[in-house]
């Protein structure tokens, strides 16, 4: 159900008000803010209208009004006017991300440090899912007679360690056939397409290779197909403490818990992938009750062609959108630019 025109200009000064001061608004206020076109009493009409319809409540007997989750959805969708990045914002961002790296964590975890320089709440950095990063190499580090540690090794120079046990003694000449076997025929395939491949060739390859290669087809199948692995790169959580919303200590553990259940956080994170765009989960949509007062603005970035990443913003409701949608957007380009060209 959409607002009439009345109603959708005092939602937004309500919102744009609480955001500046994270304190209930009054009608008094909001008059002031219409330069007294509508009286006290009228806009104070309109908002018990909202608050019925679920845009505002009262956090107490006697105050102002405070939006919802459903008010900021509304907000987001139909009422947000987009600011361009300011110069100053740009410059945060070029200070962090450097114009090379020699390690595409260090890209990531520059990233996820500007976001939270200039929202000063939290930012965030997920790399890309494992089976869509493309294959480089692998090494063999001998532990043991019948122990290997393999390392896979990403275009992106991302390494993946696995520790297989064989049956017996693999000689070295054996394990330098397998790498050159691997580095020349398979670079360039995505994980997932690696995995497919070494199952045709345990089928049709040369004896001695079959064994290792089953081996490594299991480490992969451990990378790709257990529980999510990706790294998660988050600064500035400590900036949540001084949010005036959440001052109650059981509060802040609660959200800081929160943002330790990684597989529900990367479930949500990667809603912005499949859009390829921008994403604004909102209060309760992020289905983690500990965070149903906080909200992500989250942008896919890319690594290469197959490889896609998520970074954003963690902050409370009342965050800036207007300023942060905007600055989540062009740091996500910036970074999808530098690893691009690594």
């Amino acid at each position: 159900m959409s607002l009439t025109e009345r109603e959708g200009k005092i939602l937004e000064i309500i919102i744009d008000t609480y955001v500046d001061t994270a304190q209930p608004v009054g009608s008094k206020a909001v008059s002031r803010a219409l330069n007294y076109k509508l009286s006290s009493a009228t806009v104070r009409h309109i908002m018990y209208d909202l608050e019925e319809q679920g845009y505002l409540y009262k956090p107490h007997a006697v105050s102002g009004r405070i939006p919802t989750t459903k008010a900021f959805r509304y907000y987001i969708d139909t009422l947000l006017n987009l600011r361009v990045p300011g110069k100053k914002d740009l410059q945060v961002i070029s200070s962090f991300i450097k114009p090379s790296y020699s390690y595409v964590e260090e890209a990531m975890m520059d990233a996820s440090r500007a976001l939270a320089a200039i929202s000063r709440y939290a930012g965030i950095v997920v790399e890309p899912k494992l089976n869509t990063m493309q294959f480089k190499g692998v090494e063999f580090v001998r532990l043991t007679n019948t122990s290997l540690l393999v390392l896979f090794v990403a275009t992106s120079g991302m390494v993946y360690k696995r520790i297989i046990t064989l049956e017996e003694n693999i000689p070295k000449s054996l394990l330098e056939g397998m790498k050159h076997y691997m580095n020349e025929r398979l670079e360039g395939l995505t994980f997932f397409e690696l995995r497919s491949r070494l199952l045709e060739d345990i089928q049709k390859d040369r004896e001695e290779f079959r064994l290792i290669i089953s081996k490594i087809r299991e480490s992969l199948d451990s990378l790709i197909t257990g529980p999510e692995k990706r790294e998660i790169y988050i600064e500035g959580t400590s900036k949540i403490i001084g949010i005036p919303e959440f001052t109650d200590i059981i509060k802040i553990r609660e959200i800081f818990k929160a943002l330790e259940q990684k597989e529900k956080l990367l479930s949500i994170l990667d809603k912005s992938l499949a859009q390829n765009d921008v994403v604004v989960i909102v209060g309760e949509e992020c289905q983690i009750k500990e965070m149903k007062e906080m909200s992500i603005i989250a942008s896919p970035f890319a690594m290469n062609e197959t490889s896609t990443g998520v970074l954003g913003v963690i902050g409370p409701l009342r965050m800036d959108y207007s300023k942060l949608i905007p600055v989540v957007n062009y740091t996500a380009r910036m970074l999808s630019e530098h690893l691009t060209n690594m």
